[in-house]
């Protein structure tokens, strides 16, 4: 893994909040970072340059999902369905408020 990988910090996290010891999945983790981290900044905004770096909450929220995906990631269903844990949707909207507050105050002082 090259750590100059933007998901490379958060790897060896993820892997923390797996349990894994190994490098066997390191390519679905990565994988799967990646996923999370599009998809939490797609439901935030993307309009402020450098807000996810260095961000507890969203690297938080990355975790979460991803731990939530690798433990759900059976190929075969039947029916059953594994909701994605509240804390999510909370670091989500805590990450919004914040979100907003700084595009506001970013408009504010170009106006």
């Amino acid at each position: 893994m090259d750590e100059k990988d933007p998901t490379y910090p958060l790897l060896e996290k993820v892997k923390l909040s797996l349990r894994l010891d190994d490098d066997e999945d390191d390519n679905l983790v990565t994988s799967l970072i990646r996923a999370a981290q599009k998809d939490i900044k797609s439901q935030v905004g993307e309009q402020i340059k450098g807000f996810f770096d260095n961000n507890d909450v969203f690297d938080a929220a990355v975790i979460l999902e991803v731990t939530h995906l690798y433990n759900h990631r059976d190929a075969v269903s039947e029916q059953q369905t594994y909701e994605v844990p509240m804390a999510l949707y909370s670091l989500i909207n805590s990450m919004k408020d914040d979100y907003r507050y700084q595009l506001e105050k970013q408009n504010n002082t170009t106006e």
